[in-house]
């Protein structure tokens, strides 16, 4: 197949799409789409049939698995605009493909950052000269290692009461659990007595705990600072540290960072692995003095801060992408273009 030809998957997954940059071969999970005409820009067909993903995928046919007919691609209705026209819109999507790249690019480099700091602050703090040789490895002098329950002043499993899509209290669950902080996308409810609520209300500072999951999910931490009322389901456990010696940022940051060596705590089983609140208790953490503690949560929150600000900046843009993909190749909005362009 030519350089520049449209390549899309048509057998499972279907309608993944791009362009080929040089003369290639494939198997026979892809068809290849060449311009019989210089009137067409592929890059415009490209931005289209994924804009048609769904629909690809409804002309696909297969009990075991999806695959797209030859015969049905090649019988599919496409708009045929003047290329000029073609030309401007694909560098317009184009253009804000650029941009969501840079962004992506950003995202990548903050968390290399944040990666690094938190090797460096999590394991050597701020400022230290001595070390010593612990049983979680090396640390500052100064620090002590202790196990997790010590430092707890609660730490409990979830509500086990049937979810509701609609109901009085929004319940947390691993999905609510983004990148170390517990968000807002509530999915299930739960409708609780007073005396159960007061129970599993969730405070500002508490930190979840997925217990039970795959073995890669397993262990997945976040803090809870959100407004409002708030209960938790059973398969997270609440941490709630005692606030004069271990600040709950800091052990959020601690668990996240710790998640190899977490694992080798779970119990695993078919498609499942599980730890349980006594292992949890047992996991020795480094305690620096609290205001050290503080200092770390400072730095590395500041990084989350910026992390959340591109990741924003990235749905912002992803947001006038499918806009403008669903106004502009579908003919809702025309480009105009200059003659002599």
């Amino acid at each position: 197949m030519p350089k520049g030809s449209i390549i899309v998957s048509t057998r499972a997954p279907v309608g993944y799409v791009a362009i080929v940059d040089e003369d290639t071969t494939f198997n026979q999970g892809c068809k290849g789409l060449i311009p019989k005409s210089s009137e067409i820009n592929t890059e415009f067909y490209c931005y289209y049939l994924l804009l048609i993903k769904r629909k690809l995928e409804q002309l696909s046919g297969g009990s075991t698995f999806k695959e797209l007919p030859k015969k049905s691609l090649e019988e599919l209705l496409i708009p045929l605009l003047p290329l000029p026209e073609q030309q401007k819109i694909a560098e317009i999507l184009s253009t804000v493909d650029k941009a969501i790249e840079k962004v992506d690019e950003a995202i990548a480099k903050t968390e290399r950052l944040k990666k690094g700091l938190m090797q460096e602050l999590l394991t050597k703090g701020i400022g230290h000269k001595e070390f010593k040789d612990t049983e979680i490895g090396r640390i500052p002098k100064e620090w002590e290692v202790v196990r997790l329950g010590d430092v707890l002043e609660l730490c409990q499993y979830g509500l086990s009461v049937p979810l509701k899509d609609k109901g009085k209290y929004p319940v947390i669950r691993m999905d609510e659990i983004v990148n170390g902080y517990v968000v807002t996308d509530i999915a299930k409810y739960a409708d609780l007595d007073e005396e159960t609520f007061k129970n599993f209300k969730l405070e500002k500072g508490d930190v979840l705990f997925n217990r039970t999951n795959s073995l890669e999910l397993v262990g997945r931490t976040g803090i809870f600072l959100l407004d409002g009322y708030y209960v938790f389901a059973s398969y997270l456990i609440r941490l709630r540290p005692k606030h004069e010696i271990l600040h709950p940022h800091f052990l959020t940051f601690y668990l996240i960072f710790s998640q190899s060596r977490l694992k080798q705590l779970a119990t695993v089983a078919v498609h499942q692995a599980n730890i349980n609140a006594t292992n949890l208790k047992k996991f020795k953490i480094p305690l620096p003095p609290l205001p050290e503690q503080q200092k770390i949560a400072e730095i590395l929150s500041t990084v989350d801060k910026k992390l959340e600000l591109e990741r924003k900046r990235k749905e912002k843009l992803e947001r006038i992408k499918k806009g403008l993909m669903n106004d502009l190749l579908t003919g809702r909005r025309r480009v105009r273009v200059k003659a002599n362009e």
